[in-house]
């Protein structure tokens, strides 16, 4: 079944919304993201599977204006030294990203990036906001913006 498993071949979608002000166009043409584009309260950032919305990006725009960035798995799952630090700036722990599917009874689409050694809430700040930058960098380097609606 393509629910249990997502591939490290996958693409997966990332909503952007322009009334929440997370990205700017720059000068250049180029998008500049906010790594809060990326935030979460639960510290799991949701995404679609692309290949479970038929490749379409406009599944997870919605009917509302911003971006959608795509990511492949094979990326998120490759982000390295992610870590929780001591107050001295030590690392104490290790991070692993995986991405899992997590579909919705409206949404068979979605999954969500998490951490393996879950994010505590006192990471917000520190290993969860470092992976939303990563993520971010991801997304800038590739310029992997998929539909640009705003």
């Amino acid at each position: 079944m393509l629910n249990d498993f997502v591939g490290d071949d996958e693409i997966v979608y990332r909503r952007i919304s322009i009334h929440r002000k997370l990205y700017k166009v720059k000068a250049d043409g180029t998008i500049e993201i906010s790594s809060a584009a990326f935030s979460d309260r639960e510290l799991r950032v949701s995404v679609d599977r692309a290949k479970l919305c038929d490749n379409n990006p406009r599944h997870t725009l919605g009917n509302e204006p911003g971006i959608v960035v795509g990511l492949l798995t094979y990326d998120i799952r490759n982000v390295k030294d992610l870590t929780r630090n001591d107050p001295a700036g030590k690392p104490i722990q290790s991070f692993k990203i995986d991405v899992e599917p997590a579909p919705l009874p409206e949404n068979p689409a979605h999954a969500e990036i998490y951490a393996i050694l879950q994010f505590a809430e006192g990471d917000k700040k520190g290993a969860f906001h470092r992976l939303c930058r990563r993520l971010v960098r991801l997304v800038e380097d590739k310029q992997s913006i998929v539909l640009r609606d705003d």
